[in-house]
């Protein structure tokens, strides 16, 4: 009897030790795959060569930054406390969309030029508060220009050091642009805006390049303020309200390297 409880019970421990391990080997086994797909590097020569190509997807918000003429400062000096009968002139953001093209060259070990051409669709909006109108009565009113437009980014990208498969970079430079659009917010002259075809924009902004077995991904947080002003002066009542307009962009933009 003694002989077969002993051999039972180390049968029982040996039930136990192996139950042990197993559980243990399906806990290691994922923590060691993990830690290794952690110590891996995606694309480790990636930097080592000296151009890229990709593609770009954003999504902006958008703005005119605009300057009141001298009639828009006589018509508030008539009535500073701003009462009925005076007109107020004020951009609103409005979203947009553009994507395009990347060509990036390697400079040195941790800066990069880079060419980004594209294709913006805007749509950008200026609300007219009490804006007097034919019949006498005073409306609120918004005039939107449509703008497709053709921009050429050149920008300077530098780059932190490489950590794991990420890492932080800025870049800046600068965005010339034609409008290929008609450039006007209504078709009637007496009651539209309108702006010039071309522009030039101080570009800057941050982003994270993140690294995958099979290709880059980097979302980016751009600035782009105006350089040139866009305001076409017309006889348009709402025209002369206004002498100065740039256009200004915040953009969230997503590159495929």
């Amino acid at each position: 009897m003694a002989p077969f409880n002993i051999w039972h019970k180390l049968h029982l421990h040996r039930t136990k030790i192996a139950l042990l391990s197993l559980l243990a080997l399906f806990i290691v086994a994922p923590a060691a795959q993990a830690q290794k797909r952690i110590n891996t590097l995606n694309k480790p020569d990636y930097d080592s060569k000296p151009i890229h190509y990709g593609f770009y997807l954003a999504a902006p918000l958008t703005r005119y930054q605009i300057q009141h003429s001298q009639e828009y400062a006589d018509q508030l000096a008539a009535d500073p406390s701003g009462g009925e009968g005076t007109t107020n002139v004020n951009p609103k953001f409005s979203p947009g969309f553009y994507t395009g093209l990347v060509l990036n060259v390697r400079l040195a070990d941790y800066l990069d030029a880079r060419f980004v051409p594209g294709v913006g669709f805007y749509s950008r909006r200026i609300e007219f508060t009490d804006m007097p109108q034919e019949t006498g009565e005073l409306m609120t009113e918004d005039k939107t220009i449509s703008s497709t437009m053709v921009e050429l980014p050149v920008l300077l990208k530098l780059k932190a050091q490489r950590r794991s498969n990420a890492r932080m970079y800025f870049v800046a430079g600068v965005k010339p642009g034609i409008d290929l659009g008609s450039g006007k917010s209504d078709e009637n002259p007496d009651r539209g805006l309108a702006v010039n075809k071309f522009d030039l924009a101080l570009e800057y902004g941050f982003g994270v390049d993140m690294f995958y077995p099979f290709f880059k991904f980097a979302p980016e947080i751009r600035f782009s303020h105006g350089l040139l002003n866009q305001h076409k002066q017309t006889q348009s009542t709402y025209s002369r309200l206004l002498q100065k307009q740039t256009n200004h962009n915040i953009s969230l933009i997503f590159f495929f390297e």
